[in-house]
């Protein structure tokens, strides 16, 4: 059984309904509402830091939300195969640090199909390792490309040289969209907004702006959905004190659309990332 499922069913049904008819409260805020600002001073330098002897842990919460873009009339015909598709996933990563920024790894997905209030109680679980090197500048090596998620190249690299308050970057990843949903690249804008004191920590606050180009599945290819744009937008912390990602909240959006019979139809992937600052424990 294939660990992704997306929405070749629910599109095939749509594409057979068009072409028969031709013939809740808001999340809260996942960062700190009060903070110091850091004092005015030189360009801060943002480095990853990998302590040998250190376990460390990220976790990543996501939903993705599958919907359509399909005529009233059309939506209808399609009945409760038009529904929106919930998978809402978990994230966890565990890895130990050695010597030279060397790390050893393993990672945990937990996939929820229909949301937590779907009839649909099916539970996924996929594990992969990781065992390579972090350098300061957030690289890895060997590549951990493609990303499995437009949120989780925000961080992935940071300038060689200093960053002053307002200063922006680009970096450019190749990423997934929900698995197998699509694939393509993604190009991020990150700025540095600010820089905050927290309990003796200083904690550069980063906008993150992504655009891309991603295709397609190949079998959604096939029935003539094009390459289309997605965006993403958000915030993110990174503690220069300490030398390890923060809280980090994204959105992201993609539309594909395609013509049966004049008729439009329309794939709407919509994604949402958040990721809790990660902890460090002496082995």
């Amino acid at each position: 059984m294939p660990y992704i499922r997306h929405a070749p069913p629910l599109l095939c049904a749509l594409i057979a309904c068009a072409a028969a008819a031709r013939a809740g409260a808001p999340s809260p805020s996942p960062f700190p509402s009060s903070s110091t600002p850091a004092p005015a001073g030189s360009p801060t330098i943002l480095a990853w830091r990998v302590d040998p002897s250190t376990h460390y842990t990220e976790e990543v919460h996501m939903s993705h939300v599958i919907a359509n873009d399909l005529a009233g009339i059309y939506k209808k015909l399609a009945g409760s195969k038009a529904d929106p598709v919930t998978i809402l996933e978990d994230r966890t990563t565990d890895l130990n640090a050695g010597q030279g920024g060397g790390v050893d790894g393993s990672t945990v997905d937990v996939r929820h199909y229909g949301g937590l209030q779907s009839k649909d109680t099916s539970v996924m679980k996929r594990a992969s390792t990781y065992k390579g090197t972090i350098a300061p500048n957030g690289r890895r090596t060997p590549a951990d490309e493609p990303l499995y998620d437009a949120g989780a190249g925000a961080l992935c690299e940071f300038p060689s040289t200093p960053v002053a308050v307002g200063q922006s970057w680009t970096i450019t990843r190749n990423i997934l969209v929900d698995r197998d949903l699509g694939h393509g690249a993604m190009t991020y804008t990150d700025t540095l907004e600010k820089l905050d004191i927290r309990q003796g920590h200083r904690i550069a606050v980063i906008a993150v702006k992504g655009a891309g180009r991603v295709d397609v599945a190949p079998d959604l290819a096939a029935k003539g959905f094009k390459t289309a744009d997605m965006a993403l937008t958000g915030t993110a912390e990174f503690d220069t004190t300490t030398g390890l990602p923060g809280v980090q909240h994204y959105t992201a959006h993609v539309q594909w659309n395609t013509k049966v019979l004049w008729v439009h139809l329309g794939l709407v992937f919509d994604d949402t990332f958040d990721a809790v600052a990660w902890a460090a424990k002496r082995s």
